[in-house]
C-alpha cells in the first residue's frame, strides 16, 4: 500500500524548518502552525533550539507530514537524534527518494 504525502520536510538542520509542498492541501494547517512563504512551493519556520523543533516536529508528524531522508542530517535523521534524546517520541514518516519523481514512505 503506497502512502500519500501532501508535504514533507526538507531541511531541518539548523534553527530552520523548511517544508516542501506537493500540492496546496496543508498550506493552512502549516500556516497555523507559524510557517510562512520562502521560496516557490516551500514554507519556513525559524525555531530557536531543539525544545522548539521538537514541538513543530510534533505538529508536521501530527499532520501527516513525512520527513526526507537521505544524507548526513537530514530532516529524518535530526527527527531520531531528537527522539534518541528523549526530546520527543512516537512513529514518524519517512519519505527515501528513488529518482527526482519516485519515493517510497514509510513509518519510522
Amino acid at each position: 500500500m503506497e502512502t500519500h504525502i501532501d508535504a514533507y520536510v526538507r531541511q531541518a538542520d539548523g534553527n530552520c524548518i523548511k517544508v516542501m509542498l506537493f500540492n496546496g492541501r496543508s498550506r493552512a494547517s502549516l500556516q497555523a502552525l507559524g510557517f510562512t512563504a520562502g521560496e516557490e512551493d516551500t514554507l519556513t519556520l525559524p525555531v530557536p533550539d531543539d525544545a522548539a523543533k521538537a514541538a513543530v516536529f510534533i505538529g508536521l508528524r501530527d499532520l501527516g507530514v513525512a520527513f526526507s531522508a537521505g544524507r548526513e542530517w537530514c530532516p529524518a535523521d535530526v527527527f531520531e537524534h531528537l527522539r534518541d534524546g528523549g526530546v520527543l517520541e512516537g512513529p514518524y514518516l519517512r519519505v527515501a527518494w528513488r529518482t527526482l519523481r519516485q519515493f517510497t514512505v514509510t513509518t519510522a
